[in-house]
Formats: structure tokens, C-alpha cells, sequence
């Protein structure tokens, strides 16, 4: 066993006094060793000697190995196994009494008396038994204090052990005595109270102790498992995962350990992780050969290696969130979260709470705290889909957490700091939304840092070819089809199509003709009839480009009425033309009327 040195001189020191008591008794020199055969203390002859070796084939070296005492009376006697002293000196030692020092059953050391004079001899040898039994004695003492030091010492060493394993775990451990006084804290405890803002620690870990739902479990003898609870500090909430140990021994019975955890930072632990789970999408895994969609796929994998922003403008359906996910994973914060969130999906009431989270009870219905999606993306990427759909009012939100790097829930007012890259997109132009008023100009030159252009399909030829024979092969396999390829009229077909859903269009159109195609080609007849179902929805969707939404509806009720009236108008009743009318659109006269009325309609 290591001892620290302070533990091992102060029993050394013991020894010394212990030497000096026997000698001022005896008035002989006394000398004691350990188990090393080193000279621990020393009286006399021998107190310059300390810290020396010790002679082999010894009275000491006798009593150290077997444990016994020894009384030696004539050293030097010939071929005397206990003369430590060479043949060609004078051994100065006349006699010598020793006792073993132990620790139960093992010797530590040896306790000694020596005689260097006839007249010390005499004296020994007379007393002998009554010297013996001293020095046991004194012996038995030092035994006793070598035990004590030992036991304090391995208090210690425990005691270090455990803060070392307490201070080497993620959760903040305090444990408290029987009057609630903190007599302990490890360093993550310290860590998580700097994570929430907490400034006075030790003032904050004493309103721990003192929350109304602790006390009450305390006193049910509770929460063996975590459970939450909140601390209220200046009208600041901060919320925290509490378990308890209670010390059931005697002498520790009203002593308690509680073991803390950050709520907010668990689950938003959970929550990039994951986020984390996702596919390691590449470069080389986004399909493409022209040369206009390689230079963008160069430029966004030079945009990785930066945290500016990035703006990606394309068309629905052109891999816009392939793009942005091949820039995280190719970038530095490919360990941590990548967030995607489609500005378009989300209901403008709840865009703040998604985006920024919220604190229990700021609103009607938050039950629970709420981690923002800019918090869960810390340390990584942020992906802002139809950035152009975000409501204006919360766009100086989104600008002031890019220039700031801060985020504040809804109800806190605990500033979370954050470090992300936002990479925007768009399938429209967003310039032309700051002309109309709908997108603030400063925002967009914050998200615009670097700008990725993605081609239409329509205008990458190469690209039709290259990804429609890359599905052929991949649908194929996946069916288990034997299908070679696209006949030479069904790519023709492909080329002039203009793809107004670009490669994800491209991508379902195989797939469905894989899986409707009997031969070893996908012929052109297939692909045709998929193309003119897409085609109509095509003429549909420019037919109403740029009109309102108020403006479609009025305009395609008002077509739908007047096709059903002239359905009917072979009819010489008015009657009955209004009668099979309502039937079939499934509506009443006082609505078809007003209709009539509000769409200038002539039945006439």
C-alpha cells in the first residue's frame, strides 16, 4: 500500500519520540526499523544512521523473519550468524534485546536496544526479562498508532477515491448533513449550475434543499428515481432532474445525496442524438454529370468547409435538402445535429414555440418545457426549407439569433447561447419577395452569404439520361425485374418532357414504369401515359401561375358551373336545369343562385 508522505513521517515521527522515551528510561541506545530493513529511528550511536540499511544476518534481521523476539549476548562469536559486523573491525556492539512490531499477523518492523559497554551489557543481560517486557509494551504502543495511521490513511485514500469517481460523472452530485448544511459537491455540479446561469452556487444549492416538492419527498422517503422539479429564483424558473439517495447507516441516517442532472440540457441531449441518426448522405451520392451541376456541387462542397451561411435557390424537386445535408455531413459539425425545419409546414401560431421552444405554463397548453430546434441544433446545422414561407414578423427573430448566436425560450428569460450554420432555401425568388414586402432585406443578405444555384432538370440534358438509366438500374434490382434500360423513343420522350417536378418527378415516373413495363425495355407507350397524366397537371398548374388563391377557386367554380348548366341545357325547364344543377354538385338552389349571382353567370 502507497501512503502520501505527511501520513508515513508522522508515524515515523512517533517512532523517533517513542526511541528517545526508551532511552531516557534504559540509558541505552535504542534503534527501530520497518519491514524494509530501514532505519526509522534512531538514539545515540545510531540517530545519524536513520534512514539507513540495516545490516543483514542482524539480531534485527533474525527478529524481522521470524517474527520472535531475540536477546543476543555475545555478537561476535565465532561463525555467529547474527554479526553484522566485518571480520577485520572491532564490533562495538555488546549485546542487543529486540521485539517484533506488528499489525495483526504481520511484521512491520522491529524495536531494539543495544548495549556498547561491558557495564550496558551487564546491565542487559541482568534485566533481560524486564527490558523484554518493556519494549513489547512499547512495541504494542507503536502497533496501535501504525493501525490508527493506516485506517486514516485508507479513509483517505477511499475519500479520494470517490471524489475522483463523483467528479468524473456527468451529473452534479451535493449531498447534504441531517440540518440541510452542504457538507459536499463534485465539479459537474458546478458545471450544470454555469449551463443554466446560476452566478452564486452555493447560495442556489441551498434553495435545492429547500424546494416545497424535495422537502415533501424527503420527508415520504420518495424519489428513488428521477424526478423534476423546479427552482425559483428572482421570478427566473430553472428546472432540474432530481434523484435521491438517502445514508441509511447509524452514524449517517439523516444525511442525503441528491443527484442532479439539467433537464433542459438532458433532453436536448436526447434530441441531437436523434437528430443524429440520420443517413450520411454525400456528395457522390447526389445524382448528376452536366457540367452546370457539378460546378454547384464544387462550390457546395467549398461551402462546407465554411459556417457563413448558405442559400440554396432550385426549383421544387431538384435536391435542394440533399444539398444541405451533404454540406453538414461534409463539414466539421458532422457529429452533431442537423435540423431540418420546412418554414412552410409549420402553422404560423406555433412557428415561435417550434423554432424557440418555450418555459412550462407560458402559455395556455405548455405543460412541459419545450427545447427550441435551434437549441437541439447547437454545435451544428440548421436547415430552413421554404425560408420565403416564414411569417415576417418572426424573420427579426431569425435575425437577430444569426447576428447574436443566442436564443431565448418563450416565457424565460435565460439567454442560451448557440453556435450554428443556417443553410436556407428556396424555390422561389427570394429577391423579388423583399421587392414585394414579403422578406426582410437584411435577412436575406445574412442567409445569401454563399448562394447555390441548382439547375432545373429541364435544362440538363445529360442529367435525364444519366439519372433515369441510374432508377432503371436501382427499381430493377428492388423489384426484381430483368429490366435493360429506356427504348430509344421512351428517352426521346423523357428529353422533351419539360420537368416542371424535376428529378423527383423523373425518379416516380421509373419507378412506375418499372414496375408496370413486361418486357427487357421500358417502352415509349409507358412513358407517354405517364406523361400526359403529368402533362395536364402541368397545363393546370401554369393555367392559375401567379393568380391568387381566391382568384383560382372563383375561376375553376365558375367553369365547374357553367359545364354542368350547359350539361343540362337541352332541357327547355329552367327548372329542371337548375334541379339536376344542385344535384349533381351537390349543393342547394340558394347557393347555386347566389353563385350565379357572384361569378356573372348566364342561364339564359
Amino acid at each position: 500500500m502507497e501512503y502520501s508522505k505527511t501520513g508515513i513521517q508522522e508515524y515515523y515521527e512517533l517512532s523517533q519520540k517513542v526511541a528517545e522515551a526508551i532511552e531516557a528510561v534504559l540509558g541505552i541506545d535504542v534503534t527501530i526499523m520497518n519491514e524494509c530493513m530501514e532505519r526509522v529511528a534512531g538514539t545515540g550511536i545510531y540517530k545519524p544512521l536513520v534512514n539507513d540499511q540495516i545490516e543483514k544476518n542482524s539480531a534485527f534481521d533474525k527478529c524481522l523473519s521470524t517474527g520472535k523476539s531475540q536477546v543476543i549476548t555475545n555478537r561476535c562469536q565465532e561463525n555467529s550468524l547474527f554479526c553484522g559486523c566485518s571480520r577485520l573491525l572491532t564490533c562495538v556492539e555488546q549485546a542487543t534485546v529486540c521485539v517484533p512490531i506488528k499489525q495483526e499477523k504481520k511484521v512491520i518492523g522491529v524495536l531494539g536496544i543495544v548495549a556498547f559497554s561491558e557495564e550496558q551489557k551487564k546491565q542487559l543481560i541482568e534485566n533481560a526479562d524486564v527490558y523484554l517486557d518493556y519494549l513489547e509494551k512499547m512495541a504494542f504502543l507503536l502497533e496501535g498508532k501504525y493501525s490508527e495511521f493506516q485506517v486514516n490513511m485508507e479513509k483517505k485514500i477511499l475519500s479520494h477515491r470517490m471524489e475522483g469517481i463523483l467528479d468524473t460523472i456527468n451529473s452534479g452530485v451535493v449531498i447534504y448533513d441531517g440540518r440541510g448544511k452542504v457538507i459536499y459537491k463534485n465539479n459537474s455540479l458546478v458545471r450544470i449550475l454555469n449551463e443554466i446561469g446560476i452566478e452564486n452556487i452555493d447560495s442556489f444549492v441551498n434553495e435545492i434543499r429547500k424546494n416545497d416538492l424535495l422537502q415533501s419527498l424527503l420527508d415520504n422517503d420518495e424519489c428513488t428515481r428521477p424526478c423534476e422539479i423546479a427552482i425559483d429564483i428572482l421570478g427566473v424558473k430553472y428546472s432540474l432532474l432530481v434523484t435521491i439517495t438517502y445514508f441509511k447507516t447509524d452514524i449517517l441516517s439523516n444525511e442525503v445525496m441528491l443527484t442532479i442532472q439539467n433537464i433542459n440540457y438532458f433532453k436536448k441531449q436526447v434530441m441531437q442524438s436523434i437528430e443524429k441518426n440520420q443517413v450520411r448522405l454525400q456528395f457522390n451520392n447526389i445524382l448528376g454529370i452536366s457540367r452546370g451541376f457539378l460546378e454547384v456541387k464544387q462550390l457546395a462542397e467549398k461551402a462546407a468547409l465554411s459556417d457563413s451561411n448558405v442559400l440554396i435557390l432550385g426549383e421544387s424537386g431538384t435536391g435542394k435538402e440533399l444539398f444541405a445535408r451533404a454540406i453538414h455531413n461534409h463539414s466539421d459539425r458532422k457529429e452533431y445535429a442537423f435540423v431540418p425545419i420546412n418554414c412552410g409546414a409549420i402553422p404560423d401560431e406555433l412557428f415561435e414555440s417550434e423554432l424557440f421552444g418555450y418555459e412550462k405554463g407560458a402559455f395556455t397548453g405548455a405543460y412541459a418545457n419545450k427545447i427550441g430546434k435551434f437549441e437541439i441544433a447547437d454545435k451544428g446545422t440548421v436547415f430552413l426549407d421554404e425560408i420565403s414561407e416564414m411569417p415576417y414578423r418572426l424573420q427579426v427573430k431569425l435575425l437577430r439569433i444569426l447576428q447574436e448566436k443566442e436564443v431565448s425560450r418563450i416565457g424565460s428569460n435565460i439567454i442560451h447561447n448557440i453556435d450554428i450554420k443556417i443553410i436556407a432555401a428556396s424555390n422561389v425568388d427570394l429577391y423579388q419577395r423583399v421587392k414585394e414586402g414579403l422578406f426582410r432585406e437584411d435577412l436575406y443578405y445574412r442567409l445569401n452569404v454563399i448562394p447555390l444555384n441548382i439547375p432545373p432538370l429541364r435544362k440538363r440534358e445529360e442529367d435525364i439520361v444519366f439519372i433515369a438509366n441510374h432508377y432503371v438500374k436501382y427499381y430493377s434490382e428492388i423489384l426484381k425485374k430483368d429490366i435493360r434500360g429506356i427504348s430509344h423513343d421512351g428517352m426521346t420522350l423523357l428529353l422533351k418532357y419539360p420537368w416542371p417536378g424535376n428529378v423527383r418527378e423523373l425518379q416516380n415516373l421509373i419507378e412506375y414504369a418499372v414496375n408496370f413495363e413486361t418486357g427487357k425495355m421500358i417502352s415509349s407507350e409507358l412513358v407517354e401515359k405517364r406523361l400526359l397524366t403529368n402533362q395536364d397537371k402541368c397545363k393546370l398548374s401554369e393555367r392559375f401561375d401567379g393568380k391568387s388563391l381566391g382568384n383560382s377557386l372563383k375561376e375553376l367554380e365558375r367553369e365547374l358551373i357553367c359545364n354542368c348548366i350547359n350539361k343540362f341545357a337541352f332541357s327547355n325547364s329552367k327548372d329542371y336545369t337548375v334541379q339536376q344543377v344542385c344535384k349533381e354538385l351537390g349543393i342547394g338552389r340558394a347557393t347555386l343562385y347566389r353563385k350565379i349571382k357572384e361569378l356573372d353567370i348566364n342561364m339564359d
